[in-house]
């Protein structure tokens, strides 16, 4: 829903089912852009009232489209694309925007996908995509990963498994990302699953002040991944 969502939606080549939007698209000329890309699309199309998009909406004002379209799909197979991967977890966060801010930085530092385990909140939904600004579309995201697959995972792709805490043996800046990566991001509530602390590499920490207790989760990864882009030499563009 929306004019960025969809038009990200659109330059990915998502496949659309049906798109809805009112005569506010026309007012303005990016609204105007996107309905004339929307014309070039082989799908439904429909003029709906305001009252009808409000309905459908999630939000207090509606920007005049909204769509419904197929997921992009991604297996553990597509996981990994360089010789040298990082990959992202998403162990059972619940918070919809941290786990999109981390599918768009994620995307940011060129890391190869994301996994999300059993019983993460869904990267696809709403308020998800709107954090990742389009991210979700391009970055391979594998859903409903079971704790034991993303362990034989990781092993048979030989990923070093890092984790992150206050109690890291190691400050972040300390360890090599060089290497090939898989780096688990666990709800700030109940952790990470203890039998995956126990096969991590490394359990890393990021320096804080005293009065501090913690990071919120999407805050700590953009911080661990621009650390594994620095050290990997990433060529920004």
């Amino acid at each position: 829903e929306g004019v960025r969502l969809i038009e990200e939606a659109v330059n990915a080549r998502l496949h659309f089912e049906v798109i809805a939007y009112t005569d506010r698209l026309h007012s303005t000329e990016r609204g105007q852009k996107l309905y004339n890309q929307l014309l070039n699309l082989s799908c439904r199309g429909a003029l709906v009232t305001e009252a009808i998009m409000s309905a459908m909406s999630d939000v207090s004002t509606p920007q005049g489209v909204a769509a419904i379209a197929h997921l992009p799909y991604a297996s553990l197979d597509d996981a990994i694309s360089k010789p040298f991967p990082l990959v992202v977890i998403a162990h059972q966060l619940q918070d919809p925007g941290n786990i999109g801010t981390i599918i768009r930085t994620a995307e940011a530092v060129g890391a190869d996908s994301l996994i999300a385990t059993l019983g993460t909140v869904n990267p696809f939904n709403l308020k998800a995509l709107r954090a990742a600004m389009g991210a979700s579309f391009r970055l391979p995201i594998i859903l409903n990963i079971k704790t034991q697959q993303l362990i034989e995972f990781c092993q048979k792709s030989g990923l070093q498994i890092i984790t992150a805490s206050t109690k890291g043996t190691k400050e972040y800046t300390s360890f090599n990302w060089k290497l090939p990566t898989a780096l688990i991001l666990g709800s700030e509530a109940d952790g990470i699953d203890i039998f995956i602390q126990k096969l991590a590499k490394e359990n890393v920490s990021i320096p804080m002040a005293k009065s501090v207790e913690s990071l919120n989760v999407a805050t700590a990864s953009a911080i661990l991944l621009y650390e594994a882009a620095r050290q990997r030499q990433f060529q920004f563009s």
